[in-house]
């Protein structure tokens, strides 16, 4: 199998992030947060170290305003909620992701005003479009730092110059990004992104950033392990956001993968492995690659006459895995104008060769020749 969806989830996972889940579930075992004994101490540590790493990969001041959450929506979802209060605005861009337009799109449902910030037929947001958009009503700035369909990384320091200029709030989807590129998210004030896509982690891990003096409402109430007296939430980071029993197994995973990142350095190397696609891909002729050259591992294609779900078809049938579709961004489709039929994205990782690109395009050439 040649595995080319690496936006969606990364695989193969490092050996250590699968170690970690068995070690935890043979080993330790116990809820974090819920008791004194050694090895829900151990729980609880494991939580805290990923949160050091994490911290540490994103250049966070505070670790503890790092909180876990299910995966990307989740966090998204608690940003917005937890902000954006009926009468506001909230500013997204014409490339989110549904995680971030139906969220919005519920805001609106609730009373609060949405705007959207066009972007290029290269899925590029001008930080200008945003600050034009901008009014005394205006809350929150919610941007996608790269598009899960082209690529495009945008602009978000700029961004957050313009919002800190109006002293809007800013929330950055991360979850095409993180562990892809550097990213210092010293300076965000809310950032969201995935534990299994670049992180290397498990799926249903995700993490919320809140940086220190932003108030924020929980998106969940329950037991904490901590101030179980109170009919309140604790007022608290992380505890404020984690009600219930949190996701143990997959954060002692997600530790491992953010540590592999950490010890790895996997930026160059996926980097020119996108390229090498990105220019494979421009030298067939009837291929349109949406985006710009420098871009997140996400490389979506149109090839002229072709169904991408049928071609998506017949590379399975080869053993390559690709994804064919609107890949849950319609905005983006109608920015890219792909909304008809979507594209078909490769997305390589880490652990691709070149040696399967040149097999992966080379069944995809025989499949549009025939």
């Amino acid at each position: 199998m040649i595995y080319l969806d690496n936006a969606a989830t990364t695989f193969p996972k490092p050996d250590a992030v699968i170690s970690a889940v068995t070690d935890f579930l043979t080993k330790c075992g116990a809820s974090p947060g819920r008791g004194s004994y050694d090895s829900a101490l151990h729980s609880s540590e494991i939580l805290f170290r990923c949160q050091e790493n994490i911290a540490t990969l994103f250049s966070i001041p505070s670790p503890e305003r790092i909180v876990f959450t299910k995966n990307a929506t989740e966090a998204i979802n608690a940003a917005i909620f937890g902000t954006v209060l009926p009468g506001d605005e909230i500013i997204i861009s014409s490339m989110e992701h549904n995680s971030v337009m139906r969220s919005s799109h519920e805001a609106t449902v609730r009373g609060a005003k949405l705007k959207i910030a066009h972007a290029s037929p290269t899925g590029k947001v001008d930080p200008s479009s945003i600050e034009r958009l901008i009014s005394n009503k205006t809350k929150l700035i919610c941007l996608i730092h790269s598009s899960n369909v082209s690529g495009t990384i945008n602009d978000i320091h700029s961004v957050l110059s313009i919002a800190k200029k109006h002293n809007i709030l800013t929330l950055f989807d991360l979850s095409q990004s993180a562990g892809i590129i550097p990213i210092d998210a010293s300076l965000f004030d809310m950032a969201a992104f995935s534990g299994h896509k670049g992180l290397m982690g498990t799926m249903g891990t995700g993490c919320l950033y809140v940086r220190e003096g932003i108030s924020i409402k929980p998106l969940l109430y329950g037991g904490t392990g901590s101030y179980s007296e109170s009919a309140r939430m604790p007022d608290f980071f992380p505890d404020l956001f984690h009600a219930g029993t949190l996701n143990a197994p997959g954060i002692a995973a997600l530790n491992e993968g953010v540590k592999f990142i950490l010890r790895e350095g996997v930026y160059e190397k996926e980097a020119e492995i996108t390229r090498y696609l990105y220019d494979s891909l421009m030298n067939i002729p009837s291929v349109t690659v949406p985006g710009e050259r420098e871009r997140t591992s996400a490389v979506s294609i149109t090839a002229k006459g072709f169904d991408p779900i049928f071609i998506a078809h017949e590379l399975n049938r080869e053993g390559i895995c690709v994804r064919a579709g609107l890949h849950c961004a319609p905005l983006a489709h109608r920015t890219l104008g792909t909304i008809e039929k979507g594209t078909l994205r490769f997305s390589p990782g880490f652990f691709t060769e070149k040696a399967d690109i040149d097999i992966a395009l080379m069944s995809f050439k025989k499949i549009i020749e025939k």
